[in-house]
């Protein structure tokens, strides 16, 4: 008479057999999961850096021909000022999104670049000292430069440079060259007027 049933040896088998299934559907999910971290971080960052850039846009086509003053209240008889110290850029520009009905609708927009960040801060058009808002927009910046003129070709570190007429108000073109955790960008935006 045969007895059914599964010897000692088939059953060892069989769980060795479970085992190793185990363990590479453990490999694959786990660097299945490594993988989609890595992918959620760069598309936040893609976000967060596609965000700034826009936000930047956005306030160069709002930009009006406002002439800036100083902290004093000194006039500077321009209406745009750019360079690659710690203030990169300053311009008044329309803010569209701003419905307070006690405040007007111009706002001085500063970017600048301080401890590694790009920082954008809104302020009143003619009192900088009364800050609106101020957000840090990219972190992490490495070798930064901008760059200003009315042709690819001949770019200034600084505007107004000496090279540029006083009747200008904005540059045509602004370059942006810079580097995010060792991926190498440059952004070229303008003020099309």
């Amino acid at each position: 008479m045969m007895k059914s049933g599964f010897t000692l040896l088939e059953v060892l088998i069989a769980l060795l057999a479970a085992a190793l299934i185990s363990i590479m559907s453990f490999d694959f999910l786990a660097n299945t999961i490594f993988l989609k971290e890595r992918i959620d971080n760069s598309i936040a960052n893609d976000s967060k850096h596609s965000k700034a850039i826009h936000l930047m846009r956005l306030d160069m086509i709002q930009a009006i021909p406002f002439k800036l003053k100083d902290q004093n209240y000194n006039s500077l008889n321009n209406v745009f000022l750019g360079s690659n110290e710690d203030r990169i850029l300053t311009f008044v520009s329309l803010s569209s999104s701003d419905t307070s009905i006690t405040n007007s609708k111009l706002r001085r927009i500063i970017y600048r670049i301080k401890d590694k960040n790009l920082i954008r801060t809104s302020t009143l058009a003619n009192n900088e000292n009364v800050v609106l808002s101020e957000e840090i927009l990219l972190s992490n910046i490495d070798n930064f430069r901008i760059s200003f003129g009315d042709s690819l070709d001949d770019m200034t570190d600084t505007y107004p440079g000496l090279n540029i007429a006083e009747n200008k108000s904005f540059p045509q073109f602004v370059a942006l060259n810079y580097e995010i955790n060792e991926r190498k960008f440059s952004q070229i935006m303008g003020f099309f007027r």
